[in-house]
């Protein structure tokens, strides 16, 4: 909690600054833990949560009022947005949902880029130019979509794009591999 306080300039903010902490502290890891299903990505946002609520700790009159505990659900809620929303564009899954399973009662045969398809080469060269060179930055290498849209002097949406028609190529001749097309 120390590390927020510094955050804050005046006394009378930083006491009430610890007022909020002591009576939310739960309360908003609560709400990061119901969007997020996951207690290590929940702490991430409640510090987040914290780091916010430091900042604009003006806007908070009374701690105890219901107006004070609405703004901080919303932001507790927010932030755990926030990072659900960053997971989703890097394509970060935590262990236990890759343990589970991603929903998908097959997994994507793009996820088995690592070497264990001994055919991957062969598919690799039938797709499109293009295609495979946004896959392979993706999910070989790791490039953000900023970088590969960089790259290759186009918009992030359209690399995104690019991305997303590089995997359904990628899977349709997967596929027909499988069924000895």
């Amino acid at each position: 909690m120390l590390c927020f306080l510094t955050l804050i300039d005046n006394e009378e903010d930083r006491s009430k600054f610890e007022s909020i902490y002591l009576e939310y502290r739960s309360l908003i890891y609560y709400c990061a833990e119901q969007i997020l299903q996951n207690s290590h990505d929940a702490e991430d946002a409640a510090q987040d949560a914290l780091v916010q609520i430091a900042r604009h700790i003006g806007d908070f009159k009374d701690v105890r009022s219901d107006a004070s505990r609405g703004l901080v659900i919303l932001i507790a809620r927010q932030k755990a947005r926030d990072i659900c929303r960053a997971r989703a564009r890097k394509g970060c899954f935590s262990l236990e949902e890759r343990r589970e399973g991603s929903g998908q009662e097959e997994p994507d045969p793009v996820n088995r880029m690592s070497g264990i398809d001994e055919n991957l080469v062969e598919i690799l060269d039938r797709m499109n130019g293009r295609y495979r060179e946004v896959l392979i930055k993706r999910i070989c290498y790791g490039y953000d979509f900023a970088e590969i849209a960089r790259q290759l002097s186009v918009t992030e949406v359209y690399a995104r794009k690019l991305l997303q028609r590089a995997r359904a190529q990628f899977i349709r001749i997967y596929e027909e591999r499988g069924r000895g097309a």
